[in-house]
């Protein structure tokens, strides 16, 4: 039988799904050299963004969930299936916390002590390392309180995937913020401390915003008796900062969040007058960058009462048409906002008595760099477990 040419073995495997091309590296040597070969990796992955074949996880309390987001266009039902192979399985006591996904990566922390238990993790390749154990450089002292959060992201300067930990100390008695933030390289497997921007991020009021290369974050300033807040851009592949500008808002509001829906940055305000405006950056970097207003929606259609403020009204994915995006709404769970009739519709969450955290994520061949027998000693460290019939982003493993 005559052999396809590369070119077009290529262009075949590259719309199957993780879990046949795992399967496929055993077919023959030439098959497993193609199926690893970075170039190919890049291929599957671009295939992916493509096709918009989204997955998401979602995350309650100490349970890990997978939700299929293909079923958003047929219908308002949305069936999440546990995961019980994951990394920190030996913390869940303790709970969970995600840093948001890249290229179908995942950076996971336990709650306590977040800043020394990070891994990163393939749910597709089921291969995790916990990240080397990295120190603040801001002394603990009694009456400190410390939030810590992880970023991951590509840094297409270096061909290298990081992650970006921020630790912010409040003062109690005194109300002083100081923050520490530290780089992960994947490629060196090191943390290095980067220049800080001077104004402290508040790390409540973004989620997974790192787009086109950047983290972004709110920093707020205060002088005298006026208080601005600031669009800050953390680039992680040169590491320096630049501040966006800001949209035109409607009125005064009092809260602003930052996230990313489909690959652009997103912003949404929070006014007084119990509306919410979400805000959209196009041409990002270039000279004509603006913000378009993307849906008005007023806080009554959307059940969130002035008790649950604390929650910013999140964007999580597109329907499969386009015309609809996915709405997170804290603990009143999730909608549906159709952008041409400027409805909203609601969902049905089957099995699980409600949804809070949602997040994208690609299914993917991208490779956590390390020696097997390292990722080896990481595994057992970690307590992970692999269970052969648990349905992880569409593959039966």
């Amino acid at each position: 039988m005559a052999q396809l040419p590369d070119e077009i073995l290529e262009k075949i495997l590259c719309r199957l799904p993780v879990k046949s091309l795992l399967r496929f590296r055993c077919v023959s040597k030439s098959w497993l050299a193609l199926i690893s070969d970075p170039y190919f990796v890049k291929l599957h992955l671009k295939q992916s963004v493509q096709t918009n074949t989204n997955n998401s996880l979602f995350q309650k309390n100490f349970d890990l969930f997978r939700v299929a987001l293909d079923s958003l266009h047929d219908g308002d039902v949305l069936q999440p299936m546990k995961i019980d192979s994951i990394p920190l399985l030996r913390f869940r006591k303790y709970g969970l916390r995600s840093g948001f996904s890249c290229d179908g990566l995942l950076c996971i922390s336990n709650v306590i002590n977040a800043h020394d238990s990070a891994f990163l993790w393939s749910p597709s390749t089921r291969k995790s390392i916990k990240l080397p154990y990295e120190p603040t450089d801001i002394a603990i002292q009694s009456g400190l309180r410390t939030s810590c959060v992880y970023r991951i992201g590509y840094d297409n300067i270096n061909d290298d995937y990081k992650v970006v930990r921020i630790v912010v100390y409040l003062v109690v008695s005194l109300g002083v913020i100081e923050y520490d933030i530290k780089v992960y390289s994947l490629r060196s497997n090191s943390w290095h401390r980067p220049e800080m921007f001077p104004y402290c991020p508040n790390w409540n009021r973004f989620g997974n915003s790192i787009v086109c290369g950047s983290l972004h974050w709110i920093s707020t300033v205060k002088s005298n008796l006026k208080e601005e807040n600031l669009i800050v851009a953390f680039d992680i592949g040169t590491e320096k900062y630049r501040v966006l500008p800001q949209p035109e808002y409607s009125g005064p509001y009092y809260k602003l969040y930052l996230d990313d829906l489909g690959g652009c940055l997103s912003l949404s305000c929070h006014y007084e007058s119990s509306t919410v405006d979400m805000f959209l950056l196009k041409e990002y970097g270039g000279k004509n960058e603006h913000w378009s207003r993307l849906i008005t929606l007023p806080l009554s259609l959307s059940r969130i009462t002035s008790i649950e403020n604390y929650y910013p009204l999140k964007p999580i994915v597109y329907s499969k048409s386009g015309k609809k995006v996915l709405l997170g709404m804290g603990s009143r769970g999730h909608v549906l906002y159709n952008l041409e009739e400027k409805s909203v519709e609601n969902i049905r969450v089957l099995n699980v008595a409600s949804l809070i955290h949602l997040y994208t994520c690609l299914e993917s061949l991208v490779s956590i760099n390390v020696p097997a027998a390292a990722a080896d000693t990481e595994t057992e460290r970690s307590g992970v477990k692999w269970v052969s019939d648990i349905q992880i982003f569409g593959c039966n493993w």
